[in-house]
């Protein structure tokens, strides 16, 4: 019995669905609830790094958002603004994307909001939900302003709300014991209370178009919290440094407006214990801030299971064709992504072990090997020295009676005339491939700018004697079999 391939081709309607995903706390790939957030954690700048949420705000110095306002403290603050409704003892609310049916309450005033959320709409998946790309943005501002000093632990999970939530994002003007309230019903005791609010305001400052009874109203006017870098970035602990040494610009610490001074309300609300803490250590500081903030991210409603935190991939592929030839061969392609180091060893080889069909892992002439010596980098933005990864490209004749049902991967390393070797086989069964139905790219078209439309051509293995036949379905759903 010899497997032949029919090629199909159809037309089909695209969809963008939003969705949560949940992972196993030990990764095998593929993992369809992370994968895709692993990549866009990691995966900031170089080779493949279009999908990243961080192309926005990762150097903390762009500027997105226009003249005085800072696209990293917005994304910080819709993370807070988004999770400042929640009810920790009811397990009602938290960070569930629902700032976006809240955005015309007088608790969230400006059009950060809206813009935050019209740039992370552009990423937003069934595997990425919006509330996990509300998360990702804190940690992108927060991890990326910090230069990797306060490196948040990221977990997927969130599920998006399908409505507003109740009230309760603490305003400038109430007085302290709501303050107090407002963050206990949130989870944060007082002194949590005072590190969150130093944390949060260690970016941006206050806009007088939003705010013009606390600072002149004007669209162009911004009075930031501190000095660093203008006020627009870095995330340290100069905000707490010059409050306590009383040579703030905090419009909400030292303003013209009593009432609205909340920060200098909550950083004294201890006598100024906790904040001299942050002022006197920096490394307390960032301790603090990737504590209380991971916090943050992390308060969902009840019923909402995160994730563990995801960690780099040591081995991932990427961009899996098989395409089937006219000689009874299929050409098997794509890219092993190692994670590191920084730069590659050019006397490095990686070799991709095939699994054929029947599923057989003998080394015997079964199995094909396709040594790859030519790499693209991609690497974090933040940290020293940054996460780097490195993508090996293959491309190997395999022929159809063998097919492919997955691969191991072996990388060897030759430094100083000693050579390494060590296979990766994806927790003992190697990576898979189905080879049952596989898309044929030079076939297909799709016309997703005008009307989602997607003429999709795709190769269907049957149990048949030795031959192939093409079917094509149009859009009126005529077929015609063409030998």
């Amino acid at each position: 019995m010899v497997l032949s391939y029919r090629v199909l081709s159809a037309i089909t309607k695209l969809g963008l669905v939003a969705g949560s995903a949940y992972a196993d706390s030990e990764y095998i790939w593929p993992n369809a609830k992370t994968d895709l957030l692993e990549s866009m954690l990691y995966e900031q700048q170089g080779f493949g790094s279009g999908n990243s949420p961080a192309t926005f705000i990762v150097p903390c110095d762009k500027v997105p958002f226009g003249t005085g306002r800072n696209g990293a403290a917005e994304w910080l603050r819709t993370a807070y603004h988004d999770m400042a409704t929640a009810d920790v003892v009811t397990g009602v609310g938290g960070l569930d994307a629902s700032i976006g049916f809240e955005v015309n309450r007088d608790e969230n005033p400006g059009i950060g909001f809206n813009e935050t959320l019209v740039n992370l709409a552009a990423f937003l998946t069934p595997r990425s939900s919006m509330a996990d790309l509300i998360a990702l943005g804190a940690v992108f501002a927060a991890n990326g302003c910090s230069n990797g000093s306060v490196e948040i632990p990221y977990r997927a999970g969130r599920v998006d709300a399908t409505g507003p939530g109740a009230s309760g994002v603490p305003k400038p003007e109430q007085p302290l014991d709501e303050h107090i309230t407002n963050f206990q019903r949130q989870g944060f005791t007082p002194q949590e209370m005072i590190g969150l609010v130093a944390c949060g305001h260690t970016l941006g400052g206050v806009h007088g178009v939003d705010f013009p009874e606390i600072v002149p109203a004007n669209d162009q006017n911004t009075q930031t919290f501190d000095t660093t870098n203008t006020g627009f970035t870095g995330f340290d602990n100069t905000v707490a440094v010059q409050f306590v040494n009383n040579v703030t610009q905090n419009p909400l610490a030292f303003g013209h407006n009593e009432t609205t001074n909340s920060d200098a309300r909550i950083f004294n609300s201890d006598g100024g214990e906790e904040i001299g803490k942050m002022a006197d250590s920096p490394s307390y500081f960032y301790q603090t801030c990737t504590t209380l903030l991971e916090r943050m991210i992390n308060t969902v409603p009840k019923g909402v299971a995160l994730t563990d935190p995801i960690q780099p991939i040591a081995v991932k592929p990427s961009q899996l064709f098989a395409t089937i030839n006219s000689d009874g061969t299929m050409t098997m392609s794509g890219y092993i992504r190692l994670a590191g180091p920084v730069t590659a060893n050019p006397n490095r080889t990686v070799k991709i072990h095939f699994h054929p069909r029947s599923g057989e892992r003998d080394t015997g002439a079964s199995i094909v090997s396709k040594s790859i010596t030519s790499a693209s980098s991609a690497h974090v933005l933040y940290g020293n020295p940054p996460l780097t990864f490195w993508w090996y490209q293959f491309s190997t004749v395999i022929p159809v009676t063998q097919g492919v049902s997955g691969f191991d991967v072996e990388v060897v390393d030759t430094s100083n005339g000693a050579t390494n070797s060590t296979m990766y086989k994806n927790g003992g069964q190697g990576f898979p491939f189905d080879d049952t139905i596989v898309t044929q790219p030079k076939l297909s078209c799709s016309e997703t700018i005008y009307n989602g439309l997607m003429n999709l051509t795709v190769a269907v293995s049957l149990p048949t004697p030795n031959t192939t036949s093409y079917l094509s379905t149009n859009a009126n759903n005529n077929t015609n079999l063409d030998p």
